[in-house]
């Protein structure tokens, strides 16, 4: 019996029918998947079994992969250059690394090496040097406390660095020529006289017969200056004739708006067209072009009817438009041109000049 909060006592027999019927339902439910043979548990555990490898791999990938980025990003730094004209270079090939050895590229497995008297110098671009120079392992009692450098100078129990590769900086050899070459300066080497330290000078010079080519020789004590003539130093894209059309186009467009507003401003011109600088020139010119264009679409209408029916919708929809531009930058310009134009004038974008254009 259970006491309910009035105090009366009911009895447990709809209680008992319950589980019993719970208890039955779960026979038969165990019985049912005993007889099907598949188990939840069973199930469950195979899908683990697949999808865990399958997910561990596809981030050890991603791990993998920043990790490489971040190492190379540690390592080198890039060798395209991209100048203010628009010239652009790429020195990526100068560069030698373990990857392009193990590539089959046998040249890229030593670093660049130039002697000069009693001094050798090991170099490479874009990249730290791949072997620490023997000389600098035993001086510095191990290669492991030898720093990473894009440069060793080595000479007679002596080790110095050249460089260090996060300050690489590009230049021009000759702002004025382009198609000279580049400069890739390097500093923070080691400690030279007082608190100067050594840096490296790189003169990549443009010459399409060499090839990558190769150091040619190393010259001054602290401030060293590399020459090097290489096929990739000359640009892969130099600006061409649409980018001046461009930059000519801009500074145009300048000077007609800086004296449009000069003559509004200190001239007490009106704000209209006639207040832009040789707005007469700018007149025939537009009629010009206008009447050229109307001559080529004509030609192109009698060669391919189709043209020439579209070429009429154009100029039914775009009639009123013309006669806007028309009041805008005609002869005189606007209403006032209105007002002071003859009937039946023949300023050079009113529709009879134009015709007779």
């Amino acid at each position: 019996h259970v006491k309910q909060a009035c105090g009366e006592t009911t009895s447990v027999r709809v209680v008992e029918f319950r589980i019993l019927v719970g208890q039955a339902w779960s026979q038969t439910t165990m019985a049912g998947t005993k007889r099907s043979g598949v188990r939840p548990e069973l199930v469950i555990l195979c899908l683990l079994i697949i999808a865990v490898p399958l997910i561990g791999w596809q981030v050890y990938r991603k791990v993998t992969l920043q990790f490489t980025e971040i190492m190379t990003a540690l390592t080198s730094h890039p060798c395209t250059v991209q100048v203010l004209d628009g010239s652009e270079y790429d020195l990526t090939g100068l560069g030698r690394s373990k990857e392009a050895c193990n590539n089959g590229d046998s040249t890229s497995c030593l670093d660049y090496h130039v002697h000069r008297d009693d001094n050798d110098f090991y170099l490479n671009v874009c990249k730290n040097v791949m072997r620490k120079p023997a000389e600098c392992v035993n001086l510095f009692g191990g290669e492991r406390e030898v720093k990473s450098s894009i440069g060793y100078q080595t000479a007679d129990g002596v080790c110095y660095y050249m460089g260090q590769l996060r300050s690489g900086r590009w230049s021009l050899l000759d702002s004025r020529r382009p198609d000279a070459g580049l400069k890739l300066t390097y500093t923070g080497g080691s400690q030279c006289d007082g608190d100067t330290q050594r840096s490296t000078e790189y003169r990549f010079e443009c010459n399409p017969e060499a090839g990558k080519g190769e150091p040619v020789a190393v010259f001054g004590d602290c401030d060293f200056v590399v020459t090097w003539e290489t096929a990739l130093a000359c640009p892969v894209q130099q600006a061409g004739f649409f980018t001046f059309l461009l930059w000519a186009g801009v500074v145009v467009a300048a000077y007609l708006f800086g004296g449009f507003l000069y003559n509004v401003r200190f001239r007490h011109a009106d704000a209209d067209a006639d207040a832009i600088p040789h707005i007469h020139y700018l007149r025939w010119l537009l009629g010009l072009v206008s009447a050229i264009a109307q001559q080529l679409c004509e030609t192109a209408g009698d060669k391919v009817p189709y043209l020439s029916s579209a070429w009429g919708w154009v100029q039914d929809k775009a009639g009123g438009g013309y006669e806007a531009i028309s009041n805008t930058f005609g002869e005189g310009g606007g209403a006032k041109q209105q007002a002071s134009k003859p009937p039946g004038g023949t300023g050079i974008l009113d529709r009879q000049g134009y015709d007779q254009l």
